[in-house]
C-alpha cells in the first residue's frame, strides 16, 4: 500500500486536488492519497515548504510527497525526484525541493522525455494518461512519476543520480558569537509567528547568557523563553520553542501576527551578553 502526498496552495473550493487524487487512484487503485495542507496561500514556496518539512519526519519509509506549489510553472522545466531519508519528494526542478530538506538527497533525478518513458514502460501506463495539457502538466507528469514510485522501482532504472543538487541556505539564520538574526517563515492558524531559529542553535550559542528578544527593529522585547503559553498572561507577549524546536512568538489568547504586523520576512533577533 502507497501513501501520497499533496502539498499543494490549490484551495478546498478549487477542483485541481480533487483531479490528482482520482488520476492518482486510477493508477494506482491501492494509494492512500492524503493532503498535507488544504490552505498554502497562493504561490507562497517558502510557506509550503516549510509545512512540508515539519511533517517528512512522521511518514512512514517509502512515502511519496507531491509539491505542487503553482509558483508558475516556465516552459523548459521538468520535474524532478528527491530520495531523501527513504522517502521521495517531487517537484519542478526549479530549487524549491532545496527549502525541503536539511542535507543532499541520497538520489537526485531530473526528468525529461527519455526517463518519464523509462517510467512508464516499468509501470505499463498507457497513453491515454501520457498526454500532457500545458494549462495543467502536473496532472499527467506528477501521477505517472508517483506511479514509478509506488511500484517500487529504484530511481536509477529511470536515470542517472545528478550530483549538482545545491541545498538553499536562504531562510537559514545568521548565527554569530553573541546574536542570531532570523526571521519570520511561517504564521500558524492561531497568528502566532513561528521563526527559522532553532532551539539547538539558541543553546549552542547562547550558553545560559542573559539575552534579549528584538522585533522588528527594537521596537518589541523579549527578556525570557516560556516552557509553555499559559505561564503568560492574557494578551501578553511571549517567546518558546515550539514541537517543532523553532522559536514562536506569541500573544496569550491575543492574535500577535496582526497585533505586531508579522509576516513572512520579518526580522527576529537574539542578542547574548557578551562573554
Amino acid at each position: 500500500m502507497s501513501i501520497i502526498t499533496l502539498t499543494t496552495d490549490w484551495q478546498t473550493h478549487d477542483h485541481y486536488s480533487g483531479m490528482i487524487k482520482g488520476r492518482l487512484l486510477r493508477l494506482i487503485p491501492n494509494a492512500i492519497v492524503t493532503e498535507i495542507n488544504q490552505h498554502i496561500e497562493p504561490f507562497h514556496i517558502l510557506q509550503a515548504s516549510f509545512v512540508l518539512r515539519q511533517v517528512l519526519a512522521e511518514y512512514p519509509d517509502g512515502s511519496v510527497h507531491l509539491f505542487l506549489v503553482n509558483q508558475g510553472h516556465r516552459p523548459g522545466i521538468w520535474p524532478a525526484v528527491a530520495q531523501y531519508k527513504q522517502q521521495f519528494l517531487v517537484g519542478w526542478d526549479d530549487g524549491t525541493l532545496s527549502l525541503i530538506i536539511d542535507a543532499d538527497p541520497d538520489y537526485y533525478l531530473r526528468l525529461n522525455h527519455d526517463v518519464l518513458d523509462i517510467m512508464d514502460r516499468s509501470t505499463g501506463t498507457t497513453d491515454q494518461f501520457r498526454k500532457i495539457d500545458p494549462s495543467f502538466p502536473e496532472l499527467s507528469l506528477f501521477t505517472r512519476i508517483a506511479s514509478f514510485l509506488a511500484a517500487g522501482f529504484p530511481l536509477s532504472a529511470a536515470g542517472p543520480h545528478a550530483t549538482d543538487f545545491v541545498i538553499s541556505r536562504s531562510w537559514l539564520p545568521v548565527i554569530q558569537k553573541d546574536q542570531i538574526d532570523g526571521q519570520v517563515v511561517f504564521i500558524d492558524s492561531y497568528r502566532n509567528a513561528i521563526t527559522n531559529i532553532p532551539k539547538s542553535g539558541f543553546l549552542k550559542i547562547g550558553l545560559n547568557r542573559p539575552f534579549e528578544i528584538t522585533i522588528k527593529s527594537n521596537k518589541y522585547k523579549i527578556f525570557g523563553i516560556n516552557q509553555t503559553y499559559l505561564e503568560s498572561d492574557p494578551g501578553e507577549l511571549l517567546a518558546i520553542f515550539n514541537s517543532s524546536g523553532l522559536l514562536e512568538i506569541a500573544i496569550v489568547h491575543g492574535n500577535a501576527a496582526e497585533l505586531l504586523g508579522f509576516e513572512p520576512g520579518t526580522p527576529i533577533k537574539i542578542k547574548f551578553d557578551e562573554q
